[in-house]
């Protein structure tokens, strides 16, 4: 008899235990995924790559390693004409569709970052008559990659980037079509003078960019009020 009332009373303790784990809208207890301590998520790490600015020191060092690939072009220039056409005559009789060699960097930084975006776009156009005329040339392999990346760097610091635009097709083919003609010669001199542009307009590009950067934000100052002078009443 008193088994029986045993059993009764272990079947009723079990049965009252397992009541809460059925009631209806009870909350489920989830065991959140424990990362290690200084490690982020997947997508945690790509919206900090994405909000991160890109640092000025990364900028500059794609900017020299370009200047440093356009350095030996008057030496390959010289070579190849073996000193029969001066290489001060790239300066001159520059088409209209050519960057301005100083970017327009006198107004605000956003002006300047914009001009510096646009021409390098023009640039990027530009390159692909230089590419047909000297394919295997390694100045041109470089510029072509570099000039991308600090189109992206630039444009990243721009608060409006959108602004500025690729060219389009057809302002593509129009800018193509002024360089192409009959004659060899012209082609070649056209194409060295491309290079040449782009070397002036990154040097002087590199050095407005650093001018503006290096600009610090004025300091916020306060007014301090005057302070009270205090007379000393003269008793006649």
């Amino acid at each position: 008899m008193s088994s029986k009332l045993n059993l009764r009373l272990l079947a009723a303790v079990m049965l009252a235990a397992a009541l809460p784990l059925c009631v209806k809208g009870a909350p489920l207890e989830v065991t959140p995924t424990d990362l290690p301590q200084g490690e982020a998520s997947g997508e945690e790490e790509e919206d900090r790559r994405i909000s991160d600015p890109p640092r000025d020191s990364n900028i500059i060092e794609i900017w020299e390693r370009v200047l440093k690939s356009t350095e030996s072009h008057q030496q390959e220039f010289d070579e190849e004409f073996q000193g029969n056409v001066k290489y001060d005559l790239l300066d001159k009789d520059k088409p209209r569709s050519f960057p301005a060699k100083c970017p327009n960097c006198t107004l605000s930084k956003e002006a300047c970052l914009q001009s510096l975006a646009h021409g390098m776009l023009v640039y990027t156009v530009l390159l692909k008559h230089v590419d047909r005329e000297y394919h295997n040339s390694s100045i041109v392999a470089a510029v072509k990659a570099g000039i991308p990346q600090l189109i992206t760097q630039i444009k990243a610091k721009m608060r409006n980037a959108d602004s500025v635009a690729a060219p389009t097709s057809s302002e593509e083919q129009q800018l193509l079509k002024e360089l192409d003609r009959p004659d060899l010669f012209y082609r070649k001199m056209m194409a060295h003078r491309i290079l040449r542009s782009i070397h002036i307009f990154l040097v002087d590009g590199k050095r407005s960019y650093q001018k503006w950067m290096s600009k610090k934000k004025p300091e916020s100052f306060y007014i301090s009020k005057p302070k009270h002078q205090e007379y000393t009443k003269t008793v006649a």
